[in-house]
């Protein structure tokens, strides 16, 4: 009878190792695989001779905006800013009939960050969301 005893607490002991080892195992997956990717969103305006169109972009706070940016044909050459981003957005060189795309992630929410050309304001972004960590959930 201890012997049947000794052989179930030892398959018991080996059951519970085992399970903490793939728990164990599991948990340092999914650290090592990195937060998960942001949302995307994607919106475009184009470039006119008086100004941009459309003339506010509102985006999502805590996302990955692609923003595909258009010049008509009678628009300048120039270089294009998103002030407020600068960290995130290089300057941008574009002519007449080119298209580029930015990528960044809109961290910082807010109402009025410019967008200009060649220091000339055309339009706003607006990243709609909370300032504080409670807002985020």
């Amino acid at each position: 009878m201890k012997r049947l005893m000794w052989v179930g607490l030892g398959t018991l002991a080996g059951a519970l190792a085992l399970a903490l080892t793939t728990r164990t195992d599991s948990v340092v997956r999914d650290l090592e695989s990195g937060p998960p990717p942001l949302p995307r969103f994607h919106s475009e305006v184009e470039l006119v001779m008086d100004g941009m169109r459309p003339h506010r972009i509102r985006v999502p706070k805590d996302h990955e905006v692609r923003l595909v940016v258009r010049a008509a044909p009678d628009a300048g050459d120039g270089i294009l800013t998103i002030n407020g981003y600068e960290d995130q957005v290089e300057p941008l060189a574009i002519g007449p009939g080119q298209a580029r795309e930015i990528v960044f992630q809109s961290t910082w929410p807010g109402d009025d960050f410019a967008i200009s050309f060649n220091g000339e304001i055309l339009g706003r972004l607006q990243v709609t969301g909370s300032h504080l960590e409670e807002g985020r959930q």
